[in-house]
């Protein structure tokens, strides 16, 4: 578990650093940290979406969420020609610091796992593994909402909201990459 988390906190750094090219591959250091989500995979694939203000505004539409970022990195993980999944590594402020997380996919566009990488804001306010948790299998029709699908967290509300805000908008846009062709 150590490992897996060092890993994540290299993936963190390397994410906070810039995200790499269209089509290049991850930094080592990503790749350590890539491979730390998907095991299985033997290599990773970048891709960056530039959203222009249409497609974020029908991101935000049907995520109910705000969209602020206008580029997004999916990497997908692959075991030969297979998809395993696809990852995309997220930052945004939660009260008045940032938190970063890395989101993992299924290869159907699930959510597989989510993992926070740096969380500035004071400890208590960061959600449980165990909240986490139940954002696993969950897909961009199901309603991701805190307190209907999401059970509360007292004391952390605003970080669950801005988790399940930007996980809305980040399985929205992964839906729509794969659709276009932009992810493969």
């Amino acid at each position: 578990m150590r490992a897996f988390r060092a890993s994540l906190a290299a993936l963190a750094a390397a994410a906070l650093a810039g995200p790499a090219g269209a089509g290049e591959a991850p930094r080592s250091r990503e790749s350590e940290a890539l491979h730390a989500l998907f095991p299985e995979a033997e290599r990773f694939e970048a891709r960056d979406l530039l959203l222009d203000d249409a497609t974020a505004a029908r991101l935000a539409e049907l995520a109910r969420a705000r969209v602020d970022d206008r580029m997004v990195t999916f990497y997908t993980a692959r075991r030969g020609s297979a998809i395993a999944g696809y990852a995309a590594i997220h930052s945004h402020v939660v009260r008045t610091k940032r938190e970063t997380f890395a989101i993992a996919f299924e290869p159907d566009g699930r959510i597989r796992r989510i993992v926070i990488l740096a969380f500035l804001e004071p400890p208590e306010y960061q959600p449980a593994e165990r909240w986490l948790a139940q954002l696993h299998g969950k897909g961009a029709e199901d309603r991701l909402a805190v307190g209907d699908d999401l059970l509360p967290i007292a004391g952390a509300t605003l970080s669950a909201r801005g988790i399940a805000e930007r996980s809305r908008w980040l399985l929205r846009a992964l839906q729509g990459a794969r659709r276009k062709g932009e992810v493969p």
